[in-house]
Formats: C-alpha cells, structure tokens, sequence
C-alpha cells in the first residue's frame, strides 16, 4: 500500500511494525533513542551504515524529531524552551562553531504550506554585510547571512544553485536549511519539528526534487530543519482501498489552521536559529531587531 512521508520517525515506525514480527531488538544499522528535555520530548534515529540506509532508505546521519506540539497555542516560556532544544540540538550538529552561518529558507513564501523556509528566516538577524564594523564587534552578535531563493517558477533559477553561487562566496562553516515537509500520519502535521545533518532536496516534500543540498554537494556541513505542513491525500487513504490510494497520488492536503500554525512555526525556527548564530541576543530583542 502507498506510503511516503519525509520523516525518518514515522519511516522507522511503519519498517518496525514489519521488522518486529520476526525479530527482536533494533534492525542493523539503526540506533533509536527517545529522550526527554525540559518539558520537551526528543527522539533521535542514528543511521550508521549501509543495511540502515537501505532499511529506511535514508542517508546516514542522525534524525532527530522535537516534538513541538501545537506551540501555536502554548505559552511564551514553552515557546521559548522549544526554541532552545531546536537550537542545542542544531549546534551538537556543528562540526565548528566559528565561521559563518548561512540559513537558506526553501519554499514559495506566497503559498501557506510551503512558506516555512522563507518565513523563519525573515525571523533570523543578517550580520555577515557588517562584520568589520566596530559595531559589530561589539554588539555580541554573530557572523550570519541569510539567503531566500524562492522557487524555479519564480526566478528561473534552482534554488540549489543559488545556494550553491552564495556558498562558494561567503564560505560558510555552516549551512541551515530549512523547508516545509510532508507527513504520513495526520498525528504529525505542524507539531514536529525534524531535524537531520544529512541535508535535504528542495522540493522533496511534494515529490518534485530540485537537486540534493548536503555536504557532498555544497561542500560545507548541512543542518536541515524541516517541519510537515501537509500530509499526501494518497498517505492519509492508505488503509480504505489501493484504488483510492492510486487516484489521489500528487494531492496534498494542510490543516485549516495553518496560517497560524506556519506562522509561529517559522517564529520558533527563526528564534532557534537566531539562538544558535547570536547566542547572547535575548528573544525579547529578536522581537524587535
């Protein structure tokens, strides 16, 4: 039966439900750990070789899943220690903490679902166009760009090569991408948060890869962060009938809360990645600058 979702966690969760009926323990390859931060809830699924990848047809890396819940309706400190487990999490990534972050926000910034990308990083502080002013110096910030391709729709340019074009100039030591991604259990629409070293392909989510942005590619380390906005109408059939499942393939479906959901989600990510480039500016000044 149709499934497809781009997160590992319910990847793992759908190949265990088989996996377990003949063995026990975890499959080869995959490390599954839950953890729990604060009033926040983490789970992280370690791919460290070939039978793993294979397993859940992922890259080796690590995935980890923060689960936000509706932080759209929760309070200002909840909010605010959501963006700390993102941003700890972001950084025990971080081969080095020197150097330049460049967050690219992936997405078309006038479509709800997939305004993610573009709408966290309007949330995160430029500072690399200052950097060798005495200002800058002294404000406590960090060095950080900030890059919004859009889509190949919209520019005629892959957002792929964009990033790549600003990589090759600004050399970062660091890239956040972040992008809007799709679910497979309606459970998980707009209350995780995914997170993975392993880069991600823009356009993935809906089925339309616009080139892979990853180490291999880019040449710098790759953080992804990714929330599911929408769910595959074929996905969220799936147990009725396969006919149903083949007639609704390449449809997507959102929550009708999602103008608020997206936009405190891309808040939080903005803040989280705000934390991780300027970690002595507070969230009540990134309210403001």
């Amino acid at each position: 039966m149709y499934f497809r979702s781009d997160m590992a966690k319910e990847v793992r969760e759908r190949y265990m439900k088989e996996y377990s009926v003949r063995h026990k323990g975890e499959p080869d390859g995959i490390k599954y750990t839950e953890m729990r931060c604060g009033e926040i809830d983490l789970s992280e699924i370690e791919i460290f070789n070939e039978a793993g990848e294979k397993a859940l047809s992922r890259p080796a890396g690590r995935y980890v899943t923060v689960n936000a819940g509706k932080i759209w309706q929760t309070d200002e400190k909840t909010f605010y220690n959501c963006a700390d487990v993102i941003a700890d999490v972001i950084n025990s990534m971080r081969k080095n903490k020197d150097g330049c972050v460049l967050a690219a926000g992936l997405g078309n910034r006038y479509v709800t679902a997939d305004a993610l990308g573009p709408l966290s990083v309007k949330r995160v502080i430029a500072t690399h166009h200052i950097r060798d002013m005495s200002i800058y110096k002294e404000s406590g910030f960090g060095d950080c760009a900030v890059i919004s391709p859009g889509v190949l729709s919209q520019t005629g340019i892959e957002a792929a090569d964009q990033i790549r074009a600003a990589v090759s100039v600004i050399k970062p030591s660091l890239v956040i991408v972040i992008d809007a991604l799709a679910a497979a259990c309606v459970e998980t629409l707009s209350v995780s948060v995914q997170i993975t070293d392993t880069g991600v392909s823009p356009g993935s989510g809906v089925g339309n890869d616009r080139g892979e942005l990853s180490e291999k590619t880019l040449g710098a380390p790759v953080v992804a962060v990714g929330v599911p906005t929408v769910i595959d109408a074929a996905a969220l059939v799936r147990d009725v009938t396969e006919e149903d499942c083949k007639r609704l393939k390449g449809m997507y479906v959102c929550p009708k809360d999602s103008d608020r959901s997206v936009s405190e989600l891309s808040r939080l990510i903005g803040y989280a990645v705000n934390r991780v480039c300027h970690g002595d500016i507070s969230y009540n000044d990134m309210e403001y600058i």
